[in-house]
């Protein structure tokens, strides 16, 4: 059930990106809404799990955006499932500041490692502004917040309804 989910996850942020990439081609530059089932999986579950949802969620980022290097989104929405994954497992990630916190870190470092790999493979490269950065950043970081508090009132109104379990 939990493969469904993140199936289920990682198709509708595809398509809400894809979405605002048709929308609003320009808003692509501040938000990545790839960035949300990786996020969501590396605070909920294991580390080996999310590793998974962010090599799938780049690759299929790379199939639909990605004209030049295919791979490096999902080589690094992997790096970022296992650096997340494994501080979520060992910390208590799961409120607001830390789900604020992972959400602009992990924008924070996707900036830097695509400009490392981009750099490595002899592309040329703009200069980020840093407006651009705090805003993708500030973005990052109450998409996750807010999708990860949703996520959770969703999971407890779900197992709350589930026939035969018992009140504590």
């Amino acid at each position: 059930m939990i493969v469904v989910w993140a199936l289920l996850g990682i198709g509708l942020a595809l398509g809400a990106e894809l979405a605002l990439g048709s929308i609003a081609p320009g808003a692509t530059r501040y938000v990545d809404l790839m960035m949300l089932p990786l996020a969501t999986y590396a605070l909920r579950t294991s580390q080996r799990s999310s590793m998974t949802v962010g090599c799938v969620s780049g690759l299929l980022q790379d199939y639909w955006m990605e004209p030049r290097l295919f791979g490096i989104n999902g080589l690094i929405k992997t790096i970022l499932g296992w650096g997340l994954g494994g501080l979520g497992a060992r910390f208590d990630l799961n409120n607001f500041g830390g789900r604020f916190a992972a959400g602009a870190c992990i924008n924070l470092l996707d900036e830097g490692l695509q400009a490392g790999i981009r750099r490595l493979f002899g592309e040329a490269l703009a200069p980020v502004h840093p407006v651009t950065l705090i805003v993708r950043c500030l973005a990052g970081g109450l998409l996750t917040a807010g999708i990860l508090a949703i996520v959770g009132k969703v999971g407890r109104a779900r197992s709350a309804a589930r026939p035969g379990r018992r009140k504590a």
